[in-house]
């Protein structure tokens, strides 16, 4: 009877705590969620911006700006974040601004803070993934190595939730236009750029530009392709008409030919002085700490992406005729 008695009361006890920690959770959950703010800044244009990069457990890999442009019959989610957990926070907010149902979520390219959110998406059937007709082969190719970089850097227990069905991507190999009603909006698929397979997405009636990592603000560009290629890109960029924009890191408050020119700046000095060290037989060891160095403090997080993009473009000028 004792027993009887001791036993129910530890159950009890245990139900008790598991209630007091299941509400403690469920009111940060929520407190986080009304905490992931989005600004409209064009109508119907809708982006939370990230923190500056690297993901880290403090801010649970919430660095990239991502969001979503709403039309008079559905919503187009524009990059997802690199979590389930950012995923679902940038799914809230959605369904805080409008009652209109997701019908395309559209992948600017591979990189994990852009990517890995999407299953907070893929369980609705009614949804359909856009991405670069390159970019299902980058996801076969490096999901493994992102999904270990999110049990690292984040700490994510099961990594399983968060690999991407490379077969659920409809590729787009030129241009795009997708109907939200009474609001068009168009994707372009680019050559070589930030990667070999960048989509931009432009919301035609506000002269919106979602260039996704091909451009950057404040933060250092990284090169994950060809910099020639990519220094053509911008050219095509600068040119355009862009009434509002959003790029994938920093702010969205400064003048696009600004922020294009300081990016093709930094490439004509990676382009020239690359160049000098390849002509003066200087090794790739010591060009990656001499190369480029000037532009240290124009830039955030220059030494952490700095060294790779000198490597990148030194391994492809060797070899130019």
């Amino acid at each position: 009877m004792v027993s009887t008695y001791v036993t129910s009361s530890l159950i009890l006890r245990i139900l008790l705590v598991y209630l007091m920690v299941s509400r403690i959770a469920f009111a940060h959950d929520a407190n986080e969620a009304s905490a992931y703010t989005v600004q409209e800044i064009a109508e119907g244009n809708f982006v939370h911006e990230g923190n500056f990069p690297p993901q880290s457990l403090e801010n649970r890999g919430d660095i990239a700006n991502i969001g979503f442009i709403v039309g008079e019959k559905c919503v187009a989610v524009i990059d997802v974040g690199s979590s389930l957990h950012v995923g679902s926070m940038l799914k809230a907010a959605i369904q805080r601004v409008t009652r209109l149902p997701i019908c395309a979520v559209i992948i600017t390219h591979v990189h994990p803070d852009h990517l890995l959110g999407l299953n907070a998406f893929t369980k609705d059937d009614s949804i359909t993934v856009y991405g670069h007709h390159r970019l299902p082969k980058q996801i076969r190719t490096r999901s493994r190595f992102y999904l270990e970089s999110l049990e690292q850097y984040l700490g994510a227990g099961n990594t399983a939730d968060h690999a991407i069905d490379p077969s659920l991507v409809t590729p787009v190999n030129g241009l795009l236009s997708i109907d939200l009603g009474n609001r068009v909006i168009e994707l372009k698929s680019w050559d070589y750029a930030h990667t070999d397979h960048d989509l931009s997405v432009t919301d035609i009636k506000t002269g919106t530009f979602w260039a996704g990592d091909i451009v950057f603000s404040e933060h250092v560009p990284i090169l994950d392709s060809n910099i020639r290629q990519y220094n053509a890109v911008l050219e095509e960029l600068q040119k355009l008409d862009v009434q509002h924009y959003v790029v994938g890191h920093g702010s969205l408050d400064r003048p696009w030919d600004v922020l294009i020119s300081e990016q093709r700046r930094y490439f004509r000095v990676l382009l020239r002085e690359v160049r000098a060290a390849i002509v003066n037989d200087i090794s790739l060891m010591d060009a990656v700490n001499t190369v480029g160095w000037t532009e240290r403090d124009r830039w955030h997080n220059f030494d952490m992406y700095h060294r790779r993009n000198v490597t990148t473009s030194y391994t492809d000028l060797e070899w130019e005729d």
